[in-house]
C-alpha cells in the first residue's frame, strides 16, 4: 500500500512540474517567481537591493531613493507577493554569494500568516521548519494557536507540492489580464517597483486595526521575550554580510497585522541599532494610514509610497556610517 501512494504521489508531483515548465512558457508572474526576479534584478545592475513582501513591492519607490541620494546607488525592489521569512533570507544569501555588485541589503521584517505562493517546492519543506522554530520560540502564543499554525502549514504545504491551481491562475491572467493592482498582470518598472495612484476614498475596520498593531508595536517597552531563533538567523546574515564587506540593515514595513505584532514583538527590540531602521514616530505614522496615502489596507499607493521611501532612506543614511 505504502508502495501504490508513494508511487501515485510521484506521479501527481511529475503531473504538477510538466504544467509548471509549460505555464512558465506562456506566463510568470515576477510578483510572485523568485527565480524570475532574480533575472530582473541581475538584469538592472544594482548596488542597492530590497526585500520584502508586496508592502515593500509597492511601498518603497527606488527612484524616490536614488533622487534623494543624488544617484550615488542604483536601488532594486524585490518585492515579492507573500514572501516568507525563510525566503527573504535565503534571497539574501543569494545576493552575498553571487552578486558583489549589491553593497547594501534591506530586508523587510514580517512574519505573515503562512503562505508559500513564492516557493519553489524543494523549499517547501525547509520553509515549513523555519516557521515551526520560529513559532516554538514564541511563549506568548499559546499551544493550541501554535499547534493550529502548523496544521495550517502542513496543510499548505502539501497542497503546494502538488496543486496546479497557481498555473491554472496564470493561464487565465494570461488569457484574460485585468488591471488590479494584484489580481491583475504585473506592471513593474525596470527598477522592480509597482506604482499604484488609486487612492482609497475612507479609512475601514481594517485599517484601523493595522494601525492598532502597529502603534502597540511602537510602544513596546519593555520588550517581549526574545525569539531565539529568529533573532539569531538575523544576525547570522548580519555577520555573513559583514565578512564579504556588505551591509544588511532590516527594516519594519509600513504596517503589521495582529499576528505579525506577536512575533515581531519578540524580534525587533532585540536586532543591533545600527542594522534596524524602525517604525516611524506616530506622527509620521498618522500621515502612512490615512486613506489617501493607501490603495487597499495593506499597501501604500504612490503618494504614500514616495513619503515612505523618503523616511527609510532618511534613516538609512543615520546607519550606513556607522556599520
Amino acid at each position: 500500500m505504502i508502495i501504490k501512494i508513494t508511487k501515485w504521489l510521484l506521479l501527481i508531483i511529475a503531473f504538477k512540474m510538466t504544467t509548471v515548465l509549460i505555464v512558465a512558457q506562456y506566463y510568470t508572474d515576477p510578483r510572485r517567481d523568485t527565480a524570475a526576479r532574480k533575472k530582473l534584478c541581475s538584469a538592472f545592475n544594482p548596488n542597492v537591493v530590497f526585500i520584502g513582501t508586496s508592502r515593500t513591492l509597492y511601498g518603497i519607490d527606488p527612484a524616490v531613493f536614488d533622487s534623494v541620494n543624488q544617484q550615488k546607488t542604483r536601488s532594486y525592489n524585490f518585492g515579492i507577493f507573500s514572501l516568507s521569512p525563510y525566503s527573504s533570507t535565503q534571497i539574501a544569501d543569494d545576493i552575498l554569494s553571487g552578486s558583489p555588485e549589491v553593497k547594501t541589503i534591506y530586508m523587510e521584517l514580517s512574519a505573515l500568516d503562512y503562505s508559500t505562493v513564492a516557493l519553489q517546492p524543494r523549499q517547501v519543506i525547509q520553509d515549513a521548519v523555519f516557521r515551526a522554530n520560529v513559532m516554538a520560540d514564541c511563549p506568548n502564543i499559546d499551544f493550541h494557536t501554535k499547534a493550529g499554525s502548523f496544521l495550517d502549514g502542513l496543510n499548505t504545504t502539501l497542497f503546494q507540492m502538488v496543486s496546479i491551481a497557481p498555473q491554472i491562475l496564470s493561464a487565465k491572467k494570461a488569457l484574460n489580464p485585468n488591471i488590479d493592482p494584484i489580481e491583475g498582470n504585473a506592471t513593474l518598472l525596470d527598477n522592480g517597483h509597482q506604482s499604484v495612484t488609486s487612492a482609497l476614498l475612507k479609512t475601514s475596520d481594517r485599517i484601523i486595526a493595522n494601525k492598532s498593531s502597529t502603534e502597540q508595536m511602537l510602544a513596546t517597552h519593555p520588550p517581549a521575550t526574545r525569539n531565539t531563533f529568529y533573532v539569531s538567523q538575523l544576525n547570522k546574515l548580519i555577520a555573513r554580510a559583514r565578512k564579504v564587506g556588505r551591509k544588511v540593515i532590516f527594516y519594519c514595513p509600513n504596517n503589521i497585522t495582529r499576528a505579525e505584532y506577536q512575533i515581531l514583538s519578540q524580534v525587533i527590540p532585540f536586532l543591533p541599532d545600527e542594522n534596524l531602521i524602525p517604525l516611524p514616530e506616530h506622527s509620521l505614522l498618522d500621515v502612512l494610514f490615512k486613506s489617501e496615502n493607501l490603495f487597499d489596507a495593506h499597501h501604500l499607493n504612490r503618494k504614500g509610497a514616495a513619503i515612505y521611501t523618503r523616511y527609510l532612506q532618511e534613516e538609512a543614511g543615520k546607519r550606513i556610517d556607522r556599520l
